[in-house]
């Protein structure tokens, strides 16, 4: 099954809800944005004013002047495009935390959302009426995956890794990384450790799989994980809850939703 390329796109801070036409989704589909975190000097306090003041505080916090312009960018993103589900305003979105750390919509339980970004980009996960996360991260030739595979994972995970194309190791590596950041960010309990105890399952083409959790492997200790086409140099996964579930992939600039075939 092939799958339709993540395109990484600026978002507008527009307020004025102009762009903001509203978007369906169904209770089947995972719709997925690529999100690139470039804001101009000028751009920040318009960026800054979507925020609650929580999310400004915890930006602030950040010592680096360009972590803090990044997470200024990608959360005020993450409320233009969420406004486009809800109707409502960015600035108007009363986001929460539950107990264990998740981000919800007060006002608009049904949609459920995850974040993440790296190196300048982010992706952005929606799903209805089920839980979601997503997680990617940047190829870096430089690390020594297959040391890291045998500190941190299992070992059915380091015989994947090990196995096959050694020039593909680092990419290996990352899906078995990324699936489980993925999987814990949809169950609300982030990056869980020690690692080993649970390993990834792969399709033959590797475009999806199954984060196993534990030694045993029943439908209810198995996660669904679907990689996305992000381009050279990047791996990315979604993962949601229950089995039934495809991931559509959404165009900004165009105003389009491309489904994979």
């Amino acid at each position: 099954m092939g799958k339709a390329k993540v395109t990484f796109q600026r978002v507008p801070f527009e307020t004025d809800g102009a762009w903001r036409s509203e978007i369906a989704i169904h209770g089947d589909e995972v719709q997925v944005w690529g999100i690139v975190l470039e804001v101009g000097h000028s751009e920040l306090p318009r960026a800054a004013s979507i925020l609650s003041h929580d999310e400004r505080e915890r930006a602030e916090r950040l010592i680096s002047e360009e972590h803090r312009s990044r997470s200024i960018a990608a959360h005020a993103m993450l409320r233009a495009i969420l406004s486009r589900y809800c109707g409502a305003s960015p600035d108007q979105l009363a986001i929460r935390r539950t107990s264990d750390g998740k981000p919800v919509l007060s006002d608009y339980p049904s949609i459920r959302f995850n974040l993440t970004h790296s190196h300048g980009r982010a992706l952005i996960a929606v799903a209805r009426d089920r839980e979601v996360g997503v997680d990617l991260e940047q190829v870096r030739r430089e690390v020594d995956v297959v040391r890291l595979a045998r500190r941190f994972l299992s070992e059915k995970d380091l015989t994947c890794i090990e196995g096959g194309d050694p020039a593909q190791r680092h990419e290996r590596f990352l899906k078995a990384w990324v699936a489980r950041e993925a999987v814990f960010k949809a169950d609300g309990r982030g990056m869980t450790f020690p690692l080993h105890r649970d390993y990834l399952e792969l399709t033959g083409d590797g475009t999806e799989g199954c984060l196993v959790l534990g030694d045993a492997a029943s439908d209810e200790k198995r996660r669904r994980v679907q990689f996305l086409s992000l381009g050279s140099g990047w791996i990315g996964a979604v993962a949601a809850e229950g089995m039934d579930w495809t991931v559509t992939v959404c165009n900004l600039s165009k105003f389009q939703i491309n489904r994979g075939t």
